[in-house]
């Protein structure tokens, strides 16, 4: 439903090297895809996704990190759950996959758009709250790891936001307006051409877009009539909502990069600390 632990490459350090890792991480998917399946037959399917995809990355980025920012990822398809739970949707177990994301599978269609929006926006809202508090954390006892853990969640949660095709945003945003996935595509297609992202995963992603906003304007009687025919209060509702949120990600982010350091500052900072033992 969501690529919540993939995030877009962001400069250099960790966020640049989990871009750089998104050819590789196809021909993961491609190796564990079946183990994954079969997983889903078992009640192991969550606990045995997240600990493969624990692993995975520990193998590049350290047991801690890891586990940090699958930690928030769990916290943010919880999100996705919880909605649909007062819904009353039945959805399938939370399910991982190693640089690509993790999924809670709706096993039934939401009544409406706008029920729809609000379990889209579920994820984003509760994972952005996880990562606020791992960046009080972070102020309060000044890690370096919480911090990047905490830019990880700000980073990936304001990332879903993008209103395109299935992701969070464009399911947001669809309720609003069908070009809101037109405009997506636009700037989508604008951060792949200035480079902003490299990852082939989003590439597919687009491709994905593409394909669900043009069936949106080709087909459009491929949902229930009426559908997307929601009150204007809950249209303002969910727009206030999204705006605000991607508004607070982004306040969040400028905060916590005034203390989180790079891994040249990082390198820098011990090198200091090994001459003045030395001394």
């Amino acid at each position: 439903m969501m690529l919540s632990s993939w995030p877009p490459r962001r400069g250099g350090g960790i966020s640049g090297a989990m871009g750089a890792l998104g050819t590789g991480a196809l021909v993961l998917f491609g190796k564990t895809k079946y183990i994954l399946a079969a997983l889903k037959l078992t009640k192991l399917a969550s606990l045995g996704s997240m600990l493969l995809t624990v692993g995975t990355y520990s193998m590049f980025f350290g047991w801690p990190y890891a586990v940090g920012i699958v930690g928030l990822t769990v916290i943010h398809e919880s999100g996705h759950a919880l909605v649909m739970r007062h819904f009353g949707i039945p959805f399938s177990p939370m399910v991982f996959v190693p640089f690509i994301g993790a999924s809670v599978a709706m096993n039934q269609q939401p009544r409406d758009a706008y029920e729809e929006a609000l379990i889209a926006l579920g994820g984003p809202v509760l994972g952005s709250l996880g990562a606020g508090a791992v960046a009080i954390g972070a102020h309060m006892t000044d890690s370096q790891l919480l911090y990047a853990v905490a830019d990880f969640g700000f980073m990936v949660n304001l990332f879903n936001l993008m209103p395109i095709g299935s992701m969070d945003g464009g399911r947001i945003t669809g309720a609003l307006s069908p070009y809101a996935g037109v405009v997506g595509l636009g700037v989508g297609g604008g951060l792949i051409y200035t480079g902003a992202i490299q990852n082939p995963i989003f590439y597919l992603v687009m491709m994905a877009g593409t394909y669900s906003t043009f069936m949106r304007f080709y087909d459009p009687h491929s949902v229930p009539r009426n559908y997307y025919r929601i009150t204007a209060s809950q249209k303002v509702g969910i727009g206030g909502a999204y705006v605000g949120l991607i508004a607070a990600l982004i306040a969040a982010m400028a905060l916590n990069d005034r203390s989180k350091k790079n891994p040249e500052q990082l390198q820098r900072d011990r090198i200091g600390k090994e001459l003045y033992y030395v001394d």
